[in-house]
């Protein structure tokens, strides 16, 4: 048996103890005192300081506050949001050079370099641009109404040369106080008058045969007459015969002609 030196170490007790020379491992000894350690780990991200960036964010061109805006310290989590007045700040900075960034609704991004010393606030004023957008030409066709999609036939048929038309500016200069009145210098119709009323007739058409009306669009012969009273009449078209009428105003029965009256009211 070896015989142990002064110098030596003794040897391990338990089963092992047979291993000539085995040395133990210090890693259970450093994880116990690594346990134990309550103090603080230094890191980068949790060093404080005693400098700060105050400031307040308005609009440039109006000069008010932008509340909301998000001011953050680029490639940190820190982010503080400006207050009603617009006003925020990152405390406990160290010394050193911060990239800002400002952000909002409807605001341009802008970006600061601040630097600090050891306990200096920086106050400063942020000034940021609101959007601009550049929307190009914007063309608004707006759905004509009633009254002028039927002048717009007007027109139509008027520009078709078929007919005889009275616009509202011949019916306002004639002065009439009927209807019989106004149609009395169309040529091609005859206005027969009596004690008892007047009749409208077309010359072309058989003798005795009255024509038919229509009324804002619609059938009206048994509704008109030509004692009506010009009051609202805007537009008066007049075919006198089969062959001038447009379809839209013929009927199965029709070879008398055809008055059509437009009012301002409409149907």
């Amino acid at each position: 048996m070896h015989a142990r030196l002064p110098w030596e170490p003794p040897p391990p007790d338990g089963p092992a103890a047979h291993h000539r020379g085995h040395r133990r491992s210090r890693v259970p000894e450093l994880a116990l005192a690594l346990s134990l350690w309550t103090g603080p780990f230094w890191s980068p991200t949790a060093a404080q300081g005693t400098a700060a960036i105050a400031g307040i964010v308005v609009d440039r061109k109006t000069r008010s506050p932008v509340p909301g805006a998000l001011v953050s310290i680029r490639g940190t989590a820190r982010l503080e949001t400006a207050n009603q007045h617009g006003r925020f700040a990152h405390n406990g900075l160290a010394a050193g050079q911060y990239p800002l960034d400002v952000r909002a609704v409807g605001y341009a991004m802008a970006s600061w370099l601040v630097t600090l010393d050891d306990g200096e606030v920086a106050d400063t004023l942020f000034e940021i641009d609101m959007l601009s957008f550049d929307l190009g030409a914007i063309l608004v066709e707006g759905r004509p109404s009633a009254a002028q999609r039927r002048f717009q036939q007007f027109e139509r048929r008027r520009a078709s040369g078929r007919g005889y038309f009275l616009a509202e500016e011949q019916i306002e200069s004639m002065n009439a106080r009927t209807l019989a009145d106004m149609l009395r210098s169309v040529p091609g119709v005859q206005t027969l008058c009596t004690s008892r009323g007047c009749t409208i007739r077309m010359t072309r058409a058989p003798r005795d045969c009255l024509p038919d009306y229509f009324l804002d669009g619609f059938p009206a012969t048994f509704s008109t007459s030509p004692s009506m009273s010009p009051l609202g009449i805007v537009g008066i078209e007049i075919y006198r015969s089969v062959s001038e009428t447009p379809v839209e105003f013929m009927k199965a029965n029709s070879r008398c002609g055809v008055v059509v009256i437009w009012t301002r009211s409409g149907p």
